[in-house]
C-alpha cells in the first residue's frame, strides 16, 4: 500500500506541476497536447520504479529528481537501490498466487519493522523530490 501511495504521489506531482507549467486559461493546441499525452503515460505508469519515475520527471518537467535524492545517510545510488527494491517487493506481493494451507501458516512477505522502515523511505523520498521538483 506504501508503494501504491508513492505511485500516486509521483503521478499526481508531475500532472501538477505541468498544469502550474502551463498555465491557467491558456488552452491551445500545444497545451491540450501535453496533457493528453500525460494522459496516456500516466495509465502506463505502474510500478514506479527509479527509471520510469526519473524518465516521468525528466520528460515533463524537465528535472532529474534522482540528484536531489539525498537525506541523512542515504545517497542518490542508495535511495535508487532501495526504492527499486520496494517496488520489486510489492510486484512480489501483488503477484504471489500460492493458495493458503489451512495446515501451515505462511510466512510473511513483509515484517511490520520492514513496513515500517519502508514508509519512513518513502516519506523521506517524497520530501527530496520536492525539494528537486522546487528548485
Amino acid at each position: 500500500m506504501a508503494c501504491t501511495a508513492w505511485e500516486t504521489y509521483v503521478e499526481d506531482r508531475v500532472q501538477e506541476a505541468v498544469q502550474q507549467r502551463l498555465g491557467e486559461g491558456n488552452d491551445s493546441f500545444q497545451n491540450r497536447f501535453v496533457l493528453r499525452h500525460l494522459q496516456m503515460t500516466l495509465k502506463q505508469f505502474n510500478n514506479p520504479n527509479t527509471e520510469k519515475t526519473c524518465k516521468l520527471f525528466s520528460d515533463y518537467l524537465g528535472v532529474d529528481v534522482s540528484a536531489g535524492w539525498q537525506w541523512n545517510n542515504y545517497d542518490s545510488a542508495r535511495v535508487r537501490l532501495e526504492l527499486d527494491a520496494l517496488i520489486k517487493k510489492r510486484g512480489e506481493a501483488v503477484h504471489r498466487s500460492k493458495a493458503p494451507n489451512a495446515a501451515v501458516p505462511a510466512a510473511h512477505l513483509i515484517r511490520k519493522d520492514e513496513l515500517e522502515k519502508a514508509i519512513r523511505f518513502l516519506k523521506s523520498l517524497v520530501e527530496a523530490t520536492e525539494a528537486a521538483t522546487k528548485a
